[in-house]
Order: structure tokens, then C-alpha cells, then sequence
């Protein structure tokens, strides 16, 4: 029986890659982004790996799309779940608005701990969640503190906290829950100076994803396998 992952996000960037890595390991692959018309990347791959890859609508901000989907997927058992759905928006000092921080937190830490409670039944014993979060989300490294990543940055660090307290909550489970960064990846988000390809970056983390163990539940790892500061 092949191995299940489940990747959020998975249109374009690092979800996509994680699409692309896991379907040529020969798992199979779900898919999911906002909009699936708008997902011609996943639909490209889907004719090479019709067998492998499933593709479902979510929206993580939204309770009762999460129910739609967890409806068409329920009938799987989870090897891995990998929460890389996430926004950033830049803004100033001066000029932060209630609206900005709102959409960041919906998506990058509450639709992630919504998705997670509903999937985690789903997910075999020794199975992994990796949270896709952000070196930025640290406190201690507090990385360029001049940028307008204020938002961003204060929602990652909230995932973090969500990645010890839901690790805790699973550990009777024996379900294994981990931070990630991937590092500086020249995505729409990283941009073009960034230090990494997608390809590398997934490189990076697919082997350390290969490598947990229970004893890595609850923690907060660079791309490279480092343990990074909270």
C-alpha cells in the first residue's frame, strides 16, 4: 500500500514541490489549494500521475469548506500531513491595519490548528505533521526586525506555540508534530534574491521529514536539521 501525504497550498512554490517530490517517491499525493481552476500546475502533473495524486479545494479560513474536505478524504489513512498554506503581506509602521493582521493570523496559524484537529483522527501512528513555519517566527533570532514582515512574523511565531501545544496534546498518539523552516526560498514570497530554489529547499526537508522521530515532536528545525531558538 503506497504512503499518503497530504500537502496544502499545493498550486505553486514549496507546495507545489512537496507535490512534485512526493508523487516521483511513488506516494500518493493530496493536493489542495483555494481554487482549482486556477491550479494548472496541479492539473499538468494530474496527467502524468492520474492514479497518484488527488486534488480537493480547501479554503483554511473557512470552517465548512474544511468539513467539505475532510468528507472526500476521510475514507484515507495519513502518513503525512504537511501545513504549507500561508500568506504574507508587507506593511509599515504607521500604516498596519486590523484588516492585514487578521487575513495573516485566519491563514497562517488559525486555519492550520482548524485543519490539523479534523485531520490528526485520520493520521496512522508514527505519522508526521510538519507545520511549514518561518526562521522570522522566532523570538529569540528576531531576523530583520526593520522589515514590514511585523504580521507575518508575529503569526509564525504563534504557529510555533501551536506546534508544541499540539504535539503535546498527540504525543498518547504517537503522532509526530514538528516546525519547519525552509529556509530563504526563491518563491513569490521569498523573492528572487533569496538563497534557495524550491528544489533545494524540498530536498532539505524531505530528508529531515524522512529522518523524525518521536523524539523530534514538538520542536523547531531549520531546513538544514538545525534546532532553531523560539
Amino acid at each position: 500500500m503506497k504512503n499518503v501525504v497530504l500537502v496544502t497550498g499545493a498550486n505553486r512554490g514549496l507546495g507545489l514541490g512537496f507535490v512534485e517530490h512526493y508523487l516521483s517517491k511513488g506516494w500518493y499525493v493530496i493536493g489542495t489549494c483555494r481554487s482549482i481552476k486556477q491550479a494548472h500546475a496541479l492539473e499538468e502533473l494530474k496527467n502524468h500521475y492520474s492514479n497518484d495524486l488527488q486534488i480537493e479545494s480547501l479554503e483554511v479560513t473557512d470552517e465548512s469548506s474544511i468539513s467539505n474536505f475532510i468528507c472526500h478524504i476521510q475514507h484515507l489513512k495519513l502518513d503525512l500531513v504537511i501545513n504549507n498554506a500561508g500568506i504574507c503581506i508587507e506593511e509599515q509602521l504607521g500604516k498596519w491595519t486590523l484588516a492585514t493582521f487578521t487575513k495573516i493570523f485566519q491563514v497562517n496559524t488559525i486555519g492550520v490548528a482548524l485543519l490539523s484537529q479534523v485531520v490528526w483522527p485520520l493520521m496512522q501512528p508514527k505519522s508526521k505533521l510538519i507545520n511549514v513555519s518561518s526562521g522570522l517566527g522566532s523570538i529569540s533570532l528576531n531576523i530583520s526586525p526593520e522589515a514590514n514582515f511585523d504580521a507575518y512574523a508575529m503569526s509564525k511565531a504563534a504557529l510555533n506555540m501551536f506546534t508544541a501545544r499540539l504535539a503535546a496534546k498527540l504525543k498518547s498518539k504517537d503522532i509526530w508534530v514538528v516546525a519547519m523552516s525552509p529556509g530563504w526560498v526563491k518563491t513569490r514570497m521569498g523573492g528572487a534574491e533569496a538563497l534557495l530554489t524550491v528544489s533545494q529547499s524540498i530536498y532539505k526537508m524531505a530528508k529531515l521529514i524522512d529522518g523524525l522521530n518521536s523524539e523530534d515532536s514538538g520542536k523547531f528545525y531549520s531546513e538544514e536539521g538545525d534546532r532553531k531558538p523560539w
